[in-house]
């Protein structure tokens, strides 16, 4: 969400706020984190800040961010009210909401007599900075009550309207010429504001060209709607139409705002276009919202956030954020704003009471000793059978869960291509590639295990376990596993039913920490030399000269792959891998290096096989 500074500064705080600095600072450790401040006009910033979703149905807006700003900085709103005196005359505008569930409120209000004019240099000013074109002074007032509020709105050419009558309903699957030209197929899952001739826009998404506003526009009628977010997004994504109009809707705003959204627009345009005359809105809606009540009490503010604020203190901060609320010792029972969706339970409350109050104020404190906690059986058998694989040279593997077949199919699929979760583990891809690559590894056999979920087609827990050699059948003989051949899974799930429920005092290995790096994408190269060295010389002496005449291509260390005594002297063979991290290697650049390992060792005397 970008908002532009001197929009904040001017409109709501009557040109009071700090430097920017302290505003995003201030933001930055109890609200939103800054994405970004662009420089733009003179003495002028865009902030960039990522608002999260549980905070999007009320802080996509200047307002939004402004109520955060005035709360945690202690500078009062100036609430400044648009001053255009009008009266209403009977609407002459037909609605027929035929999709209830998917549209929850719709406004709509027709103005007759407008000018369409090119918009005031405030106006453009603000839009543009925040990347919108200015188009005309009337639809440049729709796209500003959106930014401003956080309520999207639209207008329509009325005389495009045949008997001035809409419809809120599912397309018949028509195509819709878009405003800038685009077209899009529709399906009968999308929902659309319509005349009897067909869809005028995507509700939620973008405006149609059937009814758009031109120069030759004189009457319009205004909406503004609450719209399903679910069936906005999905059409909203199926159609890769990404507005600011569907990302709020997809959001949430509160119902109510629709209501405030249209007499904000109304006064505006009639500012700035003139108007002859404007009729009463339209308002068609079910029930709304009922107020909402949450009670809590300052202990428990005090025991979730490891605070020791007074009645007092809490009371401010409520005060600071505008709840009405009535208070009975330290008890609070607070009316939630309706447009604060995400505040439902105590725990909430608190999380809101901590923000402001400040985490950085929170002192650290030990925690209490835990009680006697019971280990779970299964992760307990599971911790102890990896304990033993890894000793035993395995390395634990995660495979994918998601398959192009199986028993189980899932409703809503991560990949259209692999639609089924899967009902064994099968390594042996796995283990091939990694037979591939066990010289760059450093290991001279492959031996991998996964444990994991699989469905077949009920849920159970699986080990399975894979090397290149028969597998040592006694392995997990302390679990009354027995492993034979070279490739099992094993219903862990059964064995774990059947062991000991006397689980205590097993002491779990702590993972061995190391440092991560980068692996490279460019194929490596091997080398292998034997080398006789004489009794008496340690063979550490072979690998450092092999490690400090290989250069900054060598990965890892020589490895030691044969070796063979006869008479008085020792054979060794080592595999030295090379690898670039920047380019594909070639045997004469590899050969090379070898050639100088070779001259080395021959200056020692030692022979090479």
């Amino acid at each position: 969400m970008k908002v532009l500074y001197s929009w904040l500064n001017e409109e709501y705080f009557d040109n009071n706020l700090p430097k920017v600095e302290e505003v995003t600072e201030a933001l930055l450790f109890h609200s939103f984190e800054i994405e970004g401040v662009e420089e733009v006009g003179d003495d002028d910033y865009v902030i960039d800040i990522d608002v999260l979703p549980n905070r999007a149905h009320d802080c996509l807006s200047h307002r939004g961010i402004a109520k955060e700003i005035s709360v945690i900085l202690g500078i009062p709103l100036v609430h400044k009210k648009l001053e255009v005196d009008f009266e209403s005359t009977d609407s002459t505008l037909s609605v027929s909401v035929e999709e209830p569930g998917l549209c929850n409120r719709f406004i709509g209000r027709i103005i007759r007599g407008v000018g369409v004019k090119e918009s005031p240099e405030w106006l453009k000013y603000r839009l543009e900075a925040l990347g919108q074109r200015s188009i005309s002074a009337l639809i440049d007032a729709t796209n500003y009550v959106t930014l401003d509020i956080g309520q999207p709105t639209h207008a329509f050419d009325i005389k495009k309207v045949p008997d001035e009558k809409l419809f809120v309903k599912k397309s018949e699957g028509e195509e819709l010429e878009l405003l800038g030209g685009d077209k899009v197929t529709l399906t009968k899952d999308d929902l659309v504001i319509a005349s009897k001739d067909g869809a005028l826009d995507i509700a939620g998404v973008k405006g149609g060209t059937p009814a758009e506003i031109t120069k030759e526009t004189t009457d319009v009628v205004l909406t503004a709607c609450h719209f399903d977010p679910v069936s906005v997004r999905k059409t909203s994504r199926r159609t890769n139409i990404l507005t600011d109009a569907s990302k709020r809707f997809e959001n949430t705003p509160s119902i109510n705002l629709s209501e405030e959204a249209m007499e904000y627009l109304t006064r505006l345009i009639c500012s700035l276009c003139g108007r002859g005359s404007v009729e009463r809105p339209v308002d068609i809606h079910g029930n709304l919202p009922e107020e909402k009540k949450v009670i809590f009490s300052t202990e428990y503010v005090n025991h979730l956030l490891g605070t020791n604020l007074s009645v007092e203190e809490v009371a401010s901060i409520m005060n600071k954020l505008g709840f009405d609320y009535q208070k009975t010792g330290n008890e609070f029972v607070a009316v939630i704003p309706d447009d604060r969706l995400d505040l439902d339970n105590p725990s909430d409350m608190a999380e809101e009471i901590g923000r402001i109050y400040g985490y950085r104020n929170i002192e650290s404190s030990e925690l209490p000793p835990l009680d006697k906690v019971n280990i779970n059986k299964e992760f307990y058998y599971m911790s102890r059978i990896r304990d033993v694989l890894v000793e035993n040279g395995f390395s634990e593997v995660y495979t994918q869960s998601f398959k192009d077949k199986g028993k189980v199919k899932m409703a809503n699929p991560v990949a259209k291509d692999r639609p089924y979760l899967r009902e064994n583990i099968d390594l042996s891809d796995t283990l091939e590639f990694n037979r591939k690559n066990k010289d760059l590894l450093g290991l001279d056999e492959i031996k991998i295990f996964e444990i994991g979920k699989v469905f077949d087609p009920e849920e159970k827990l699986v080990i399975s376990i894979a090397s290149e050699k028969e597998l040592n059948s006694d392995i997990l003989k302390d679990f009354d596993i027995s492993l034979n051949g070279k490739n099992v899974e094993i219903d862990l799930g059964e064995i774990v039913s059947k062991l000991s429920d006397d689980i205590d005092g097993y002491d779990f290995k702590e993972t061995p920490k190391k440092m991560f790096k980068l692996f490279s994408d460019y194929p490596f190269i091997t080398r292998d030399i034997a080398v006789w060295l004489p009794e008496g010389i340690d063979r550490e002496e072979l690998v450092l000269i092999l490690k400090e005449n290989s250069g900054d291509l060598l990965k890892g260390e020589p490895r030691l792959v044969d070796e063979y005594k006869k008479d008085n002297r020792t054979s060794y063979a080592h595999r030295i891998v090379f690898q670039s991290d920047e380019r594909t290697l070639t045997d004469e650049e590899v050969g090379k290096i070898m050639e100088e390992v070779e001259r080395v060792i021959a200056s020692r005397g030692w022979e090479i096989r």
